[in-house]
């Protein structure tokens, strides 16, 4: 009875989708444009975590590549992503990446837009952004990305497996590159019973 019981909850495990980045980066762009509407789709299966290419030794000290709007940038994206549901994380993303040039500027905008229903507020990111938080929240992004051998923004992981990358063109997509492929190559992975409809479309 507790192999069963344990085999229905492995088998259930959501699918892990890791995006590695810099948010101010336009092959972050690229990936998050493209692929966040698969992701919406199947957000029922997967557990979505973005991370960041940063640089710093202590959370005192975080140098990133495209200067501090990006590190506020990553900051903003990872107090959102602490705060709400994934569903509402992606579409802040969505929005920052299609004005990627006025990050940090566009986070109350791209939060209003994201959480139309109001369960997000501005104040409560200025909260964390403002606090020790941020930064801890920054440090601990670029030690997972550190563990993930990540060097490149946009690297893709599925369930902590190398699927893609998009550094100025793409790079060892073997499953393809486009929402399609990984629509596919997630719920693939998936073994649980209640997949959604996209899947049944995509294999």
């Amino acid at each position: 009875m507790y192999f069963t019981y344990l085999f229905l909850v492995v088998s259930n495990l959501p699918v892990r989708v890791d995006f590695f980045v810099m948010s101010r980066c336009p092959d972050a762009r690229k990936c998050e444009l493209l692929f966040s509407p698969a992701l919406l789709k199947l957000s029922p299966i997967i557990n979505f975590t973005v991370s960041y290419i940063a640089y710093g030794s202590s959370p005192s000290s975080i140098q990133c590549m495209h200067g501090e709007d990006e590190c506020q940038g990553n900051r903003q994206q990872l107090c959102v992503q602490n705060q709400c549901s994934q569903t509402t994380f992606i579409k802040f993303l969505q929005c920052q990446s299609r004005q990627m040039e006025n990050i940090p500027n566009n986070g109350e905008q791209c939060v209003q837009e994201a959480s139309s229903d109001g369960s997000l507020k501005w104040a409560d990111i200025q909260k964390c952004l403002q606090s020790d938080q941020a930064n801890r929240l920054l440090y601990e992004s670029i030690q997972r990305t550190q563990a993930a051998a990540a060097k490149k923004s946009c690297t893709i992981h599925l369930n902590g497996k190398f699927w893609c990358m998009h550094d100025g063109t793409w790079y060892g997509c073997n499953e393809g590159r486009d929402e399609r492929s990984l629509i596919k190559a997630i719920c693939s992975r998936y073994n649980g019973k209640d997949k959604p409809d996209e899947c049944a479309a995509a294999l």
